[in-house]
């Protein structure tokens, strides 16, 4: 089979972990893939592998310029940071010049690509722009459903027709969790058995257990500051407040029992996290901000840390926290919906830092053997979510999407 798959960002998000894991399955069962993205060639330590296999990505190049409009690069859904965007647009923001140049440009891409490959089926990420052009060139494609494309419904009311119109033209409609489905079903109103849950898994290969020096990592991280008796909390994912920057900013100052430091790594800065910080008398010289990084760089943080936080807003399945337990980490997480469903160790309320700290201490105040136990919970928890049984659910929709 040929599967053709569309992304609205280039790496470093969450759907691109999943574009990723898919096709690496995909390929090795024997089928052809090819992947397009947008990008506006920001250098980054993973870029080579991307742009390095023509045949298996196709860039879509930014800036793009037509009808007198230009876009220095690809717009987002919401305003979270993206690692290959820092100072980006968001769709709600762009004009309507500037929009129709966004869709004028994509078609004429995904067209050559499509008379190029030639595709049995297209898998669209998000239900949102990518999708609504292939729907009006008549091709027959199935949505990813991530959560982030329904805040965006919510966000930016100009698109809320398109979303709805392209949702309806699918031919299923993969959501990542039970969540998200109520989400799809309600804001597109299409029918429940289109919607096809499909949990997220993570890289075996990369993210499990493993001896890491610690002094090793903080040397390749530029970390000079973290004391040897100071305990090591991971964080990855945006520094925005969907992904609560500033619960974690809050709760520091509610940690009394252990000297600890966070390890913050995802897009956006020190500076951004800063705009979102309330005074307090501990400071911040215990939060580190590292930026976007590897797959094989976080695993190696969250095997020198004690435990993984996900104090998000919201979440659609929370990615980022099965890799911290693959690793055999306890987590702290928000009860979103999400990442609790699954998450070992303590769900907080949203909005509660007080709530987070209290949960850290407790997973730090247990006795070693509890611990020990704790983190073996989460490493078979973890194990239960799998690449190959997501990518073979897939394979049944693929097949019956073309016959539909």
């Amino acid at each position: 089979m040929r599967i053709l798959i569309t992304s609205t960002g280039a790496w470093g998000t969450g759907s691109f972990t999943l574009i990723d894991a898919i096709i690496k399955e995909l390929m090795e069962l024997g089928h052809q893939v090819k992947v397009i993205f947008p990008d506006a060639n920001l250098e980054t330590a993973d870029k080579k592998a991307y742009y390095s296999k023509p045949e298996l990505f196709h860039v879509w190049p930014f800036p793009i310029a037509c009808n007198g409009f230009r876009l220095d690069s690809f717009p987002l859904m919401i305003p979270d940071p993206h690692p290959l965007n820092p100072e980006a647009k968001t769709f709600k923001e762009l004009s309507q010049g500037e929009l129709q140049c966004y869709f004028e440009s994509f078609s004429n891409e995904i067209k050559k690509v499509i008379n190029d490959f030639k595709p049995d089926i297209i898998e669209c990420q998000h239900i949102w722009a990518m999708d609504h052009v292939i729907a009006n060139l008549g091709h027959a494609f199935i949505n990813v459903a991530h959560h982030s494309d329904q805040m965006g419904f919510h966000y930016d009311d100009r698109m809320r027709p398109m979303t709805i119109d392209s949702a309806q033209k699918a031919k299923f409609i993969f959501a990542i969790s039970d969540n998200v489905k109520d989400e799809v079903c309600e804001l597109y109103h299409v029918a429940p058995e289109k919607v096809i849950v499909i949990e997220n898994g993570y890289d075996k290969a990369v993210f499990k257990p493993f001896h890491e020096n610690r002094k090793n990592v903080l040397k390749d991280l530029g970390i000079n500051t973290i004391p040897p008796n100071a305990t090591i909390i991971s964080f990855s994912g945006k520094v925005s407040k969907t992904k609560g920057i500033d619960i974690i900013l809050k709760a520091n100052q509610y940690l009394k029992n252990h000297p600890i430091h966070f390890i913050i790594a995802g897009a956006g800065t020190r500076a951004q996290a800063m705009e979102l910080a309330v005074l307090n008398d501990k400071g911040f010289d215990n939060l580190h901000f590292i930026g976007h990084q590897t797959p094989t760089m976080l695993s190696r943080i969250h095997n020198v840390s004690a435990l993984n936080i996900m104090p998000s807003r919201t979440e659609g399945f929370g990615i980022a926290c099965l890799e911290a337990m693959a690793c055999g980490l306890p987590v702290v997480v928000s009860a979103t919906g999400g990442p609790d469903a699954y998450a070992v160790g303590e769900v907080v309320p949203v909005e509660d830092a007080e709530g987070l700290a209290k949960g850290i201490d407790r997973i730090l105040d247990l006795p070693k053997d509890q611990y020990q136990q704790l983190s073996q919970e989460a490493l078979t928890t973890a194990g239960q979510f799998s690449w190959e049984n997501n990518v073979a659910k897939r394979l049944d929709y693929y097949s019956r999407a073309q016959t539909n």
